[in-house]
């Protein structure tokens, strides 16, 4: 013990000053305030140095406040509050400096707030223009979310498509032209004889009528989804234009409309499937409409490959879940010739290569798609329940090939036991197809775990801020700001942190504008107190309605220090998007004439 005090008064400095302290604050320690104040502030005993900061925080959750300033005397500071606080019990945690800068006490207050306040925007007049604090509590969107306002065109593939109407005149649609394509492949390829049977003629024309109702609801409800409004707006062909502004998947809606309103140059004269010089056409149409299945998401990382594994696969599909409906309600309606046993072993032969298409590009979009989190989305449990059923559709077609195989091999005609028994069969091949369809056109309503539903925002400028440490080792700040726009108006933005990790409090966004009479700074308070993106919609921008050069700074507190970036410059350019030009006036040259002089003799 006698030699720890030695030590202790041998290392003791000469002298010690005891830290500061606060001699009173508003709101005050302990205290109960009605609703929440527009500012606090704390006035200690001893002056300040320039290092001080105030953190705030209310049933534990941090609020935005602005950046502490010292009073004229330097015994207080004063803290704008930016988010009106709300109910609870709210710390008021403080730090300061001394004199010498060097650190001098830190603290914590505590009162409370009875009531919530109603958010509005303050505007402040400085010297002839404004200073604007955007409210960060609507617009702002911490995860980088947004939606689509109501005046504009969202893209189909990232539309609510789980209403009733979408998703009936999808499934509609896709079956009538699944189904007519197919039924158009077994006659050409296996049935030739087929076009001679008024039956057969009557179900091409029936399914292409079902084909144009659901393609027409389809699209009605897709004009409607695309642009927020009710179905009936989107009865209007008018309104149907829309659609070339809602991306690929809006436009392949519109060509299968008009590609399967072209098929019934076909579908009302079937013969010319079989005529070779008419041939390519009356296929190519259908398999058109066909096509424009492929794109009914285009949403996907691997976009391109996904399409073109869709387009393969709405193909095959077609050929088997057409073929099926064409045996079973019209080629084994019935016993009949040669030609009927022709035609169930060409789809045999027909369905083997279509089955193989349909389940080697189906796992790769289930693969594009969910990747191994099959079992984490409703997406993903929803396309291991299609595998089951189409897992039984495959059997039965498989069984269905194989029994056809060793029966009729040798048969000559379809005798009636013969047609009842596969026309079983392939029905319920038929109707597993159809619940199938039904399960795919639910799935486009579902967010497969690859797929980001974000909106995409394209931005017109971009400004990193970056701080570090004196020795460049240890970045303290790196912001990224994008603004939407680089002409006068509304503007949207996005600040994207990207460190630090963690201690982050307070920051804001200050936006400059030129000397003007009208605005002077924008700050826009950032919910983010740690690495994240938040976004601000240019519905609800920053008013950037002055053209010229304006200035970018980034004000945070990073673990207890304050920090206050060095401004960036960016151009504001006018409406019709030319640079500003600042006019330099002249005063006019004054000419005086000076008569010679005179000589006056004396």
């Amino acid at each position: 013990m006698l030699v720890a005090v030695l030590g202790l008064l041998t290392l003791a400095p000469g002298s010690a000053f005891a830290e500061n302290s606060v001699a009173s604050s508003n709101p005050a320690d302990g205290s109960t305030i009605s609703t929440s104040p527009a500012q606090i502030e704390i006035v200690f005993t001893e002056e300040l140095g320039e290092v001080n900061t105030i953190a705030l925080d209310c049933n534990a959750e941090l609020h935005n406040i602005g950046r502490p300033k010292r009073t004229d005397d330097n015994l207080g500071l004063t803290a704008e509050v930016i988010d009106p606080l709300p109910k609870g019990t709210c710390v008021m945690r403080w730090g300061v400096s001394d004199t010498d800068g060097e650190p001098n006490g830190v603290g914590n207050l505590t009162f409370n707030v009875q009531n919530d306040t109603v958010v509005e925007e303050t505007t402040t007049t400085v010297a002839g223009a404004t200073s604007t604090t955007i409210d960060p509590t609507s617009p702002v969107d911490s995860t980088g979310g947004g939606s689509t306002s109501s005046d504009e065109v969202a893209d189909l593939s990232n539309v609510d498509t789980g209403s009733g109407p979408l998703w009936l005149g999808r499934l509609i649609s896709v079956l009538g032209v699944a189904v007519l394509f197919g039924s158009l492949i077994v006659i050409a390829a296996a049935w030739p004889e087929g076009v001679e049977y008024l039956l057969a003629v009557r179900f091409i024309r029936g399914t292409w009528i079902v084909a144009m109702i659901g393609t027409v609801l389809y699209v009605v409800a897709a004009s409607a989804a695309v642009t927020g409004q009710s179905l009936g707006g989107g009865f209007s062909p008018g309104a149907w234009r829309d659609l070339l502004d809602a991306g690929l998947p809006g436009i392949a809606a519109l060509a299968r409309l008009l590609l399967v309103a072209a098929s019934a140059w076909v579908a009302f004269r079937p013969d010319r499937v079989i005529d070779p010089a008419t041939q390519m056409a009356a296929l190519g149409i259908p398999a058109l409409a066909v096509v424009t299945i492929g794109f009914s998401r285009t949403d996907s990382n691997f976009a391109v490959l996904y399409v073109g594994t869709a387009i393969v696969h709405a193909l095959a599909m077609a050929v088997w879940i057409g073929g099926v409906f064409l045996l079973a309600r019209v080629v084994l309606a019935g016993p009949g010739e040669e030609d009927l046993v022709h035609a169930v072993r060409g789809f045999g032969r027909l369905s083997t290569l279509a089955i193989s298409a349909v389940v080697v590009t189906g796992i790769v979009q289930m693969v594009i798609l969910d990747g191994g989190d099959l079992f984490g989305s409703s997406h993903g449990r929803l396309v291991v329940l299609k595998s089951v059923v189409v897992a039984v559709m495959v059997f039965v077609a498989m069984s269905a090939n194989q029994f056809v195989g060793q029966r009729l091999a040798r048969a000559n005609e379809m005798s009636v036991p013969m047609a009842d028994r596969l026309r079983r069969a392939f029905g319920v091949e038929a109707v597993a197809g159809f619940v199938v369809l039904g399960m795919s056109a639910w799935l486009l309503s579902l967010t497969p775990s690859n797929v980001d539903t974000s909106p995409s925002i394209s931005y017109a400028i971009e400004r990193e801020v970056e701080v570090a440490e004196v020795d460049q080792d240890v970045i303290v700040l790196d912001v990224i700001v994008k603004i939407t726009r680089d002409t006068v108006g509304l503007a949207g933005l996005s600040i994207e942190v990207d460190a630090p990790d963690s201690g982050l409090s307070g920051l804001e966004v200050v936006l400059t504008a030129p000397p003007n009479e009208t605005i002077g700074t924008i700050t826009q308070p950032v919910p983010l107190t740690e690495p994240g993106v938040a976004v601000l919609l240019q519905a609800d921008g920053v008013p950037l309605t002055v053209p010229g050069d304006w200035a970018l700074t980034v004000n945070a507190v990073v673990n207890g220090g304050v920090i206050n970036t060095d401004p960036q410059g960016f151009i504001i350019r006018n409406a019709d998007g030319t640079v500003p030009t600042t006019e330099l006036t002249i005063p006019p040259v004054i000419i005086a004439t000076i008569p010679p002089a005179t000589t006056i003799a004396e």
